[in-house]
């Protein structure tokens, strides 16, 4: 079935569109290729020129046994002059809800008129929409989002700040040199014989050059 391009309302339009294009299956020939390319192109352009819009109906091919009924979507098929198609689900009997708009009025005031008329001819206007020429900046918005900075630790007061041990410090033990004691000379009252003399002087000699902690 076709449609009348100005009698579909973008409101009865949902879900995501669907873009088709001709086959290029390398299964095909490319007699078949080219006569199939050729006839989608006059497809489009027959669209155009008669502003036209095709309603397709989709049935299921494999429906359950247990289900006697089956269900049907409906789309519409939209030309465009990039040589493709594009399809879009088209609302039904079910979808609908009860609404009542109003009908737009023929005539206007002209002091109401005249202020929108110079607004709308003050604006750009541009041939077709180009979505290259918009930009949202949604990949700085969303790296900003994801984007985690380091974690920098914050300075502790003074009195909040663990006490750093330092180190003990090994005491040394300074060792004392024991230093033998000096010779004493003997008194010149006491005589003694040679013999007995020389026993004595050599017994004193071991004596004092011994320290006190060795003699016995």
């Amino acid at each position: 079935r076709a449609l009348k391009s100005e009698g579909v309302c973008e409101s009865v339009l949902y879900g995501l569109p669907f873009i088709i294009k001709p086959t290029s299956c390398w299964q095909l020939d490319w007699d078949e290729l080219e006569t199939n390319q050729h006839s989608f192109h006059a497809l489009c352009h027959s669209l155009l020129k008669r502003k036209w819009m095709l309603l397709a109906k989709h049935e299921p091919q494999n429906t359950s046994p247990s289900c006697n009924t089956v269900l049907l979507s409906y789309y519409v098929i939209i030309p465009s002059d990039s040589a493709t198609l594009l399809v879009k689900a088209v609302a039904i009997r079910e979808l609908l809800l009860p609404s009542a708009f109003p009908a737009l009025l023929a005539e206007h005031p002209e002091r109401v008129h005249g202020p929108i008329e110079s607004a709308l001819n003050s604006l750009e206007v541009e041939v077709a929409y180009n979505p290259l020429h918009l930009k949202s900046n949604l990949y700085k918005h969303l790296k900003s989002l994801l984007y985690k900075p380091p974690h920098r630790q914050q300075a502790q007061p003074r009195e909040q700040r663990p006490e750093r041990h330092q180190p003990k410090q090994v005491s040394h033990c300074l060792a004392k040199a024991a230093v033998a004691p000096l010779l004493m000379a003997a008194s010149p009252h006491c005589t003694f014989r040679p013999a007995a003399a020389a026993a004595a002087r050599r017994d004193s000699c071991e004596h004092s050059l011994l320290p006190g902690e060795y003699k016995e």
